[in-house]
């Protein structure tokens, strides 16, 4: 499990559609109000998952085989991008990349789902947060070994032919990934968990999903983990809005891609130990950590730019070194709170059910972000993150509790027993 993981963090590295694509994007002199939109399309299309395919999801009594058939899907959609940027005119472009990213997007939450069921049932608690930091220490090794090769091997080629290689790369991977997935061994499902009706409209499919959304907002412990995605939102968007302006003002450059791509892989080789040791101590304290590490390198940004120095690709890939670690480890400390809260006949609904909410709130927040910086200059919406950031640890400190630790009792029942 810990080398197909490993396997599907190089694909999202070498791949990531919150940087390469987007450098990719800005590269081929798309309009940076689409570049920024690119985020807004992917969570726009994961939420029609959420909604639409979440019930079918977890009535499958196997989960491997769709998984690996995801995966399969999602390398189909990013070698149709690359052949439309290398042989399609503009407009193609365009269309390829609004259409690829809706895509991706959709295959993307229903592995999410699916992944989240998969680990749960097939590893204890403390075996899920060691695979999940090895998962990111291996695969950010490779994608460093990875993308300083292909930098050596294509440093004569054009531009968009080094940006198209390491997408390339990632599909590439993609496809390992699944393959390592079907030698996986699945323990066999529940008998004894009520199974729902196999076959519904899509009418019924939505009935039962805002039913399900609205019976789990009625129950503490879900309405706790909502305000705590929600929390996170504004800092999790960090990424794709840092790489942006980072693909801004390099994206002409040898260097460029392959700078941000090592330094996002290093993140998660660095994120991994680090985390690790701060989760069994306290998510809370990842949870502070991670805001403030989103708010440092935001104020790093600003610093850069202000000045000037936008010139220097090192100074962009250090930030998003700190912000790619932080938006790890925000998003380790929420999978696991989730993981512990959960009970097993909800785990999916409600994964999906605050997937929604979080993506709705995500789409809308995004638009504006792109719509700022287009408009404007790429920084202020750096700066918007910043101060978000700054007042997500503000929100921590007032109802995340200091263990860190979910008290099940409590969370579920809104009352300590």
């Amino acid at each position: 499990m810990a080398g197909q993981g490993a396997l599907a963090v190089t694909a999202w590295s070498m791949a990531s559609p919150a940087i390469v694509l987007t450098f990719l994007a800005v590269a081929m002199d798309l309009p940076i109000f689409l570049a920024g939109l690119l985020v807004s399309i992917r969570h726009a299309a994961g939420t029609l998952s959420d909604v639409f395919v979440s019930n079918h999801l977890a009535q499958l009594p196997q989960k491997k085989a769709t998984i690996a058939r995801t995966d399969i899907a999602v390398a189909a959609c990013f070698l149709v991008v690359i052949l439309t940027v290398i042989y399609g005119t503009k407009p193609m472009v365009i269309a390829a990349f609004v259409a690829g990213i809706f895509v991706i997007g959709v295959l993307e939450e229903i592995k999410s789902l699916l992944i989240i069921d998969f680990v749960s049932d097939n590893l204890p608690s403390k075996d899920r947060m060691r695979i999940s930091y090895i998962q990111k220490a291996l695969g950010g090794a490779a994608t460093i070994a990875i993308a300083l090769l292909l930098h050596q091997l294509m440093q004569g080629a054009p531009s968009l032919t080094r940006h198209s290689m390491v997408v390339g790369f990632g599909a590439l991977c993609f496809v390992l990934s699944a393959l390592a997935m079907m030698t996986l061994q699945e323990r066999a499902p529940d008998q004894s968990a009520p199974v729902a009706p196999r076959t519904m409209s899509r009418f019924d499919t939505l009935k039962t999903y805002w039913h399900d959304a609205k019976s789990l907002l009625g129950e503490a412990w879900f309405r706790k983990f909502i305000a705590l995605r929600l929390t996170f939102v504004v800092a999790g968007l960090s990424v794709p809005f840092y790489a942006l302006i980072a693909a801004e003002a390099h994206h002409s450059s040898a260097k460029g891609l392959t700078a941000l791509v090592v330094s996002s892989a290093a993140a998660l080789l660095v994120a991994a130990p680090l985390w690790r040791a701060l989760s069994n101590y306290s998510n809370r304290v990842v949870m502070i950590t991670g805001a403030l590490m989103v708010a440092v390198s935001g104020v790093g940004l600003i610093v850069i730019h202000h000045w000037g120095l936008d010139h220097t690709v090192h100074l962009h890939a250090v930030s998003l070194f700190v912000v790619t670690v932080a938006v790890t480890g925000l998003g380790s400390a929420r999978a696991l709170y989730f993981m512990d809260v959960a009970p097993k006949s909800q785990r999916i609904v409600a994964q999906a059910v605050s997937q929604t909410i979080s993506r709705l709130s995500i789409v809308a927040i995004s638009a504006l972000l792109a719509a700022i910086a287009h408009m404007n200059e790429v920084v202020w919406a750096v700066i918007l993150i910043t101060i978000s950031s700054l007042l997500a640890v503000v929100a921590i400190l007032s109802f995340v509790d200091p263990a860190g630790r979910p008290n099940p009792e409590r969370d579920r029942t809104g009352m300590a027993k």
